[in-house]
């Protein structure tokens, strides 16, 4: 099946809610209990004063110019000065102060250095166990991070095992794997150690042990200790085991318990776009309530009343967005789209105008050009697009090829063809344009054309697999060079064994080759994604010629229920004869 959904011009699907769009509701990874987080706690917005005790003249001659450099901000300096005296003095108060100058100048490799000195200065200090245990967990040491935990036991504390949470190792990682070997136990022995079950946890869902991670929350007897982060722990897992609807189940009871926790309301709203989007609209204006001008809540409120084709509420929110000048191009491509749906074509184009940049930009300037053309404005729609390659000359074979689908579309397919020959002249090595001419050039017959652009483009790029299967597709049908169409669109399936054209062209190569079986399960495939028209003529002449004459009735019966365009079934009705 040729790729015509593939080429340049076509920029934009129009339906189904992308959910890159719903911004700042990222599900956050389930913070650890209390106040895991040492470093957070350590500084706030002021240093505690320096320690002040009897130093030798040089000691404190260091310190003074510690001191004069974290008032200019020099903390590079005062953090060398610090660290230095701590090291040379072994005092426990210096070694803390460097600690926290190090973390106030983000300078992670001093700060663990000094906590290190801190704890060994001071070994019986809670919270220099607590800091240099998180600084070598955020650092990828966390199996050292534990060994620093444990020997709180001999203190007679209840280590902080919560800070282990801020592990970024990844899943199936040695030390990952090792540190929950580690804490298996642990949590065995010690049951009720909610912290501590709670981190393994989050542990396993890091490892993607989602099932274990699941299991061992529900085996927390008291979550009452952290329940918003329970809530959203099992929320996540519910997600990844299940569904998006199990998982927000889940936090509408979470949110019964504790109605004021917004960020229960938040992940839910998320999840709700997959699958409920009028609930999830609901959702968002119920955050908006509390939060009018919160961007992010606005916009993603916005793009779902769009998809609910609420166009008034969307409107009202795109424009506050403008008006606060926030999300201002893509704001107006929605407000463009609402014009158009509200058959408001100048409004439209006034609005996609204004969409100068961005991912939203080529998609902006197509439905501006397609507007004009269909009010008569195809002369000024290509004026439009000559502005643009020059205004914007680094993009100028995309307004070219953009140019010729234009012409293409309503009518002008050899002045179109002039226009991508007159391109390729100025860009040669733009496959782009190449690509655009051989998908042109094969509608319009001359294979001769197509093959060697689509050629020259898999000279240049062996895997592009919008080349390889037009290239595997023209060859099966145009030039009946099966065994060379067949190896191109094998490629094209490994690189891409989910895309139904590729596994249509598959199937017809293989049909065509004799390989009925082969032929008839891919194209099986193909048409249960993708059931078009021409998917289905060829699945029709594949069980027809394999004498499976009741199954090609029924599928043509089938498919004429459903549509009453039919021209490429229609035609393998008429060559094969058949009956039906």
């Amino acid at each position: 099946m040729t790729q015509l959904k593939h080429s340049a011009a076509t920029v934009l699907p129009e339906s189904k809610i992308d959910s890159s769009v719903i911004e700042g509701l990222d599900k956050q990874k389930t913070a650890p209990l209390k106040d895991a987080n040492a470093v957070a706690v350590i500084i706030d917005s002021e240093l505690e004063e320096p320690p002040t005790r009897p130093f030798s003249e040089q000691t404190l001659y260091n310190l003074l110019i510690a001191e004069l450099a974290t008032h200019e901000q020099n903390f590079p300096l005062a953090i060398e000065k610090y660290l230095l005296e701590a090291q040379s003095t072994l005092d426990s108060g210096l070694a803390s102060h460097a600690t926290r100058l190090s973390l106030y100048g983000r300078d992670i490799k001093a700060a663990l250095s000094s906590a290190q000195l801190w704890l060994q200065i001071e070994p019986d200090s809670e919270k220099a166990a607590a800091i240099y245990a998180d600084l070598l967990t955020q650092s990828g040491e966390a199996l050292h991070a534990l060994d620093v935990l444990e020997s709180q036991y001999r203190y007679g504390r209840t280590p902080n095992y919560g800070v282990l949470s801020q592990s970024t190792l990844p899943a199936a990682d040695r030390q990952l794997i090792a540190l929950l070997a580690r804490l298996a136990p642990l949590v065995d022995q010690y049951p009720d150690h909610t912290e501590l079950v709670f981190t393994y946890a989050l542990l396993l869902q890091q490892n993607k042990q989602h099932s274990e991670a699941l299991t061992t929350l529900d085996s927390v007897k008291d979550l009452q200790a952290n329940p918003l982060q329970a809530a959203l722990l099992r929320a996540q897992l519910l997600e990844e085991l299940y569904d998006a609807k199990t998982a927000a189940k889940s936090l509408s009871k979470a949110i019964k318990k504790q109605p004021d926790e917004r960020a229960l309301r938040l992940y839910r709203a998320k999840l709700l776009t997959r699958f409920d989007l009028e609930g999830a609209e609901k959702a968002f204006a119920y955050l908006l309530e509390d939060a009018p001008n919160d961007i992010n809540l606005l916009f993603s409120h916005a793009v779902v009343a769009h998809e609910n084709k609420h166009y008034e509420a969307a409107r009202r929110g795109f424009e506050t967005l403008i008006s606060h000048n926030q999300r201002i191009i893509v704001s107006h491509f929605y407000l463009g789209q609402i014009a158009e749906q509200q058959d408001e074509p100048n409004a439209a184009i006034a609005r996609y105008g204004q969409v100068n940049s961005g991912k939203y930009f080529m998609p902006a300037t197509q439905r501006l050009i397609n507007l004009q053309a269909k009010q008569g404005q195809l002369l000024e729609a290509r004026r439009y697009l000559a502005s643009l390659r020059i205004a914007i000359p680094l993009q100028a074979p995309n307004f070219w090829a953009l140019e010729a689908a234009l012409l293409k579309t309503h009518g002008h397919a050899d002045e179109a063809r002039e226009i991508l020959n007159l391109a390729i002249e100025r860009f040669p090595e733009q496959l782009l344009l190449r690509l655009e001419r051989a998908l042109m050039s094969e509608q319009l017959n001359d294979f001769a054309t197509a093959e060697s652009d689509l050629r020259f483009i898999l000279s240049r790029d062996p895997d592009n697999v919008t080349a390889l299967n037009a290239l595997g597709y023209s060859l099966t049908n145009r030039a009946d060079r099966y065994e060379e169409a067949l190896v191109l669109v094998e490629k094209a399936f490994a690189l891409r064994p989910d895309d139904p054209a590729i596994i249509d062209s598959l199937g017809w190569a293989q049909f065509r080759l004799g390989q009925f079986d082969s032929a008839t399960r891919h194209l099986e495939s193909a048409f249960e994604q993708f059931p078009d028209d021409e998917v289905a003529a060829h699945l029709i002449e594949v069980y027809w010629v394999n004498n499976e004459k009741s199954k090609a009735r029924n599928l043509i019966r089938q498919f004429k229920k459903q549509s009453s365009d039919t021209p490429k079934v229609d035609e393998a009705i008429n060559r094969l004869g058949i009956s039906w």
